[in-house]
């Protein structure tokens, strides 16, 4: 995966999302989603503000021989404590609280299109710094990509519409799912399923658990 594969998913996953949450109605922003306790619209303030990369974390001083991968990203022990959670849903709703509604799309079109031009200006081996992470800017783009297009099915659920992630990202995401679950999906899974499934967005069947074996508890691979 190069940084511009990764770019290009990024893009196309994020003008999709930007183009469902145009067509969203202030009714539809006030849902409740099934990322608790947020509404549709404090979900779609955490995407904008999860797309945002400062410039300040990329830097040519960092060192390749800590270099870490998408998959390490979402590794990470805090992500799973509680003060993680309670910090980020906190964060966003206060956050949310100064954004219109109406506002909404253009929030996240012009945070996605600023991180766009910020990545698309380096060098594909420049390394970022996030998380207490070094990252290559195609492993971070990736982990981006993974919020938005996860994210994407949150607002699919809450809209009571299909998943509209788009055959790009889902290309992109499939090998950090993969690394993420240390084994091979089930054949018979597409990309999409690997993507519900690996991120607590569609629960595991008995026989998907039994085509899985051991590995089936390792899911959600990230949440």
């Amino acid at each position: 995966m190069t940084s511009r594969l990764a770019l290009e998913a990024f893009d196309a996953e994020c003008s999709a999302l930007v183009a469902v949450v145009r067509a969203v109605s202030p009714i539809e922003l006030s849902r409740r989603t099934n990322c608790p306790p947020w509404t549709l619209h404090e979900l779609v303030v955490h995407i904008a503000d999860s797309v945002e990369t400062p410039e300040a974390e990329i830097g040519a001083a960092l060192s390749a021989a800590h270099c870490h991968s998408a998959a390490d990203y979402y590794r990470r022990s805090e992500r799973a404590t509680d003060d993680y959670r309670t910090g980020n849903v906190e964060h966003v709703r206060q956050l949310a609280a100064a954004v219109r509604p109406d506002d909404d799309a253009d929030l996240l079109a012009a945070t996605w299109q600023e991180t766009s031009a910020t990545m698309a200006g380096h060098e594909p081996d420049q390394l970022l710094r996030t998380a207490g992470l070094t990252l290559a800017l195609d492993d971070y783009l990736l982990t981006r990509v993974m919020s938005v297009a996860a994210h994407g099915i949150d607002v699919a659920i809450t809209l009571e519409r299909p998943s509209f992630t788009t055959p790009s990202a889902l290309r992109a995401l499939r090998p950090v799912l993969l690394d993420l679950l240390g084994g091979e999906a089930p054949m018979r899974w597409t990309d999409q399923d690997l993507l519900a499934f690996g991120t607590g967005r569609r629960p595991l069947s008995t026989a998907d658990q039994a085509a899985l074996g051991p590995l089936s508890s390792r899911f959600p691979l990230l949440s």
